[in-house]
């Protein structure tokens, strides 16, 4: 692992053109590219957005050198739509690594892992699993597996024992936050020495410090007015980020805070509006914005914001998390809210203390 110049396949079931792959996967690949013979990468994309953004994409990475092989997400079908992006991922990411004698596979979280076992056993080739958070615990916490169903535990026992095995049999083991590296070595990464951590980050040439023009044209891109106080939601919509609580959060504090407004920003913006019309009477409608955003938007909107807030459940799976939206509202100047227990959460507030 030592060697470079060594040609790379890099593995993702998230898309480049999604804002997780624009903010935590493109900016690692190009760094990557410059010390290897070759780079080719396999992604699954958005049919929308690869019709849109595909063209550019190519533009943006021929310049490092990279090779991409997108292919397209399939929706619906229920679990009959998994198994065929899974054996399309096994068959290209094969045929990859034949015709471009691929040295190294970096699979990015566990199912892309299972493609790059398969392809270290055939090939001899080196694996670093990407490991990213406890995948298969994260499924409970998210509501897709409820352990109460024999199904569900089927399930969660196969990928539990594959994830050991991977874990196990990889040469190097990517995780996200120092407090889940005891944890990943009992789960079999053994020796320490092959587990690395490497934080969610954020560009600071994206993510720029807020001024006193970039909150002003912020807040009226949005609408809110000027001596508002606004508090902030970034990213995905979801059961492990008690939205309840951040509603809750809110109505407590319009009564001290009266020109309290909310700044929401999500992809999710139809099922945010579901759980707002459950918390929030509509006579505070006009107090919460709610904006789809591109990453390319993201920093053009966050200077409206004065504190962000950032609710997760706590769990077992939450000890590997590491969330993107402290690095990107940090290096806006954007104070945080955030609950405890939450992967290294605690020691950088503290640190901060």
């Amino acid at each position: 692992m030592d060697n470079l110049n060594q040609n790379i396949l890099y593995i993702t079931y998230d898309g480049l053109l999604d804002p997780l792959g624009a903010s935590q996967i493109l900016p690692y690949i190009k760094a990557i590219s410059s010390y290897q013979n070759s780079m080719h990468v396999l992604s699954f994309e958005k049919n929308n957005k690869l019709l849109c953004d595909g063209e550019s994409m190519l533009l943006d990475i021929a310049p490092y050198g990279i090779k991409w092989k997108p292919l397209s997400f399939t929706e619906g079908f229920w679990i009959f739509s998994k198994a065929w992006d899974l054996s399309r991922m096994y068959f290209f990411a094969l045929f990859l690594a034949y015709k471009y004698n691929i040295q190294v596979v970096h699979a990015r979280s566990n199912i892309p892992a299972q493609v790059g076992f398969f392809l270290k056993k055939i090939f001899n080739c080196k694996l670093i699993f990407d490991f990213r958070g406890l995948w298969v615990d994260e499924k409970i916490d998210k509501g897709s597996w409820d352990l109460k169903y024999w199904t569900h535990r089927m399930q969660y026992k196969y990928f539990k024992r594959v994830e050991k095995k991977i874990l196990e049999e990889a040469d190097q083991v990517v995780v996200l936050t120092q407090r889940v590296v005891n944890e990943v070595y009992n789960l079999g990464a053994s020796p320490y020495s092959k587990i690395t951590v490497i934080p969610c980050c954020a560009d600071y040439d994206h993510f720029v410090l807020s001024t006193s023009d970039s909150k002003s044209k912020a807040m009226d891109l949005v609408g809110i007015p000027p001596e508002s106080f606004v508090i902030g939601f970034l990213g995905s919509v979801g059961k492990t980020y008690m939205l309840d609580y951040f509603f809750r959060l809110f109505k407590l504090s319009i009564d001290t805070v009266p020109n309290l407004h909310a700044l929401m920003i999500t992809q999710d913006c139809i099922e945010l509006n579901r759980i707002m019309k459950k918390n929030i009477h509509k006579s505070l409608n006009n107090r919460i914005h709610i904006k789809s955003a591109s990453r390319n938007e993201v920093p053009l909107l966050l200077p409206a914001i004065d504190i962000m807030v950032n609710f997760v459940i706590p769990s077992y799976a939450r000890m590997s998390m590491s969330p993107t939206k402290m690095a990107e509202c940090f290096a806006t100047g954007i104070p945080v809210i955030s609950s405890f227990n939450i992967g290294d959460v605690d020691e950088i507030i503290n640190d901060l203390k």
